[in-house]
């Protein structure tokens, strides 16, 4: 089973499932640079009542699967070690912002590669007072980020192994299964588009994945790619795919790659 590296986010987060821990979080990531010492993250309580929320480092594998296993110390490629937040308790009013700061000390010597740990936001219950004596279950709703530095940081080598076309085991709808390898050992970040010509002979976007990142512990991963609403595969043609990059690769072209379509 190929490895699975999703990393999937938007500029703004809600959580929309829980009235009582709605929060607001931007950027839903940061990337330090060895010229780059401090960063700040701006949270907003979305909710309708007083918020207090922790802030945490969390430590987290990339599962070959998908999403994390989280880990209960620091590893060696970890970055909270050396990484410093403030505050890390914040009490916020309904639509009130607060702005975090993370400040890197690289301690000397530091080998190169890629360091990483994620930005946990825990949404801790407020006290209910008339509640009524007997069994309570408070939740603690959590939401993290990634925070990597890169030390002598290089472009990451990605590349296209094998990409074929598929079909959902439910709705019965035609996929885009793409195998993408990286092995310079730094993280890839940016979005995964599929394309074709269309009968005016000008080439349409189908598919899409934004905010894809290939994490170093992983050294393959198959992306697949849902086609877009009202979309369709031609009968006959090439889809194209490209992985651009974004944020701090943006206009980095990490590779292209021609799939015939076949029916």
């Amino acid at each position: 089973m190929f490895a699975k590296r999703l990393l999937c986010g938007l500029l703004f987060v809600f959580f929309s499932q829980y009235a009582t821990a709605n929060l607001l979080i931007s950027p839903t990531r940061v990337s330090f640079d060895e010229r780059q010492r401090s960063a700040k993250v701006t949270v907003i309580n979305s909710s309708e009542e007083y918020r207090t929320y922790r802030v945490v480092w969390s430590e987290k594998l990339a599962l070959p699967g998908g999403g994390y296993q989280t880990l209960s110390e620091p590893v060696t490629t970890s970055l909270s070690p050396m990484a410093r937040l403030s505050p890390k308790q914040i009490r916020l009013a309904p639509g009130e912002r607060q702005t975090i700061k993370i400040a890197i000390r690289k301690p000397k010597d530091l080998a190169k590669g890629e360091y990483r740990s994620h930005l946990l936001f825990q949404a801790l219950p407020n006290e209910d007072k008339a509640a009524k004596a007997g069994l309570k279950v408070n939740m603690i709703l959590s939401f993290s980020i990634p925070v990597v530095y890169r030390e002598q940081g290089e472009l990451p080598k990605v590349a296209f192994q094998t990409a074929e076309i598929v079909e959902d085991s439910v709705n019965k709808k035609p996929k885009i299964a793409v195998k993408l390898t990286e092995q310079q050992g730094f993280s890839s970040y940016g979005r995964l588009s599929a394309y074709v010509t269309n009968s005016a002979g000008k080439q349409e976007k189908i598919a899409e994945i934004g905010n894809l990142s290939l994490y170093p512990e992983i050294e393959q991963a198959t992306v697949l790619l849902d086609l877009f609403s009202g979309k369709q595969l031609p009968k006959q043609g090439n889809i194209e795919l490209k992985y651009q990059g974004a944020d701090e690769y943006e206009g980095v072209d990490f590779g292209s790659y021609s799939l015939p379509i076949r029916h």
